[in-house]
């Protein structure tokens, strides 16, 4: 591999495991394993490209499932966590906390109520789209991974 093109790899493994501490699925060791394997392949063959074009791809995919669901997610579940007088919450227990908060509200107000659990009934409308994303994304750094290991060695 080119010094170049070892050092658009590293980069992009740098900033995709900085990246990674908001996602769902961590990268970092399969994009380690790509570079290895890619250190051994002859990096301008077609299999090769065809890897490093499904690499950018699900790294694009996931990073975008994962902007969209911190952003619209943790939006309507603080919504209706406020709706419930609630604090807004961290991510990994959002879902919950609004299932409980939902099963003893904090408040009596049937507006207030009827608000949560509509942005509670949007939210699991919403939320497979996004973890079809996710899962998307995954698939295609599992098919980059084949795609290189596929590639002719140098």
């Amino acid at each position: 591999m080119s010094h170049a093109l070892f050092k658009v790899f590293a980069v992009t493994a740098a900033v995709f495991s900085l990246h990674t501490t908001a996602s769902a699925h961590d990268f970092t060791a399969d994009i380690a394993q790509f570079n290895k394997t890619a250190a051994t392949k002859k990096m301008d063959s077609k299999e090769a490209i065809a890897a490093r074009v499904a690499l950018e791809r699900s790294q694009g995919v996931m990073e975008q499932a994962d902007v969209k669901m911190l952003l619209r997610i943790r939006g309507l579940t603080n919504s209706a966590l406020r709706e419930l007088g609630e604090q807004p919450a961290f991510l990994a227990s959002e879902m919950k906390r609004v299932e409980a908060a939902l099963a003893a509200p904090k408040t009596t107000d049937p507006v207030k109520l009827a608000k949560a659990r509509e942005l509670y009934q949007t939210l699991l409308a919403e939320k497979p789209a996004y973890d079809a994303l996710e899962n998307e994304g995954v698939d295609g750094m599992k098919s980059a991974l084949m795609l290189i290991e596929k590639a002719p060695n140098k």
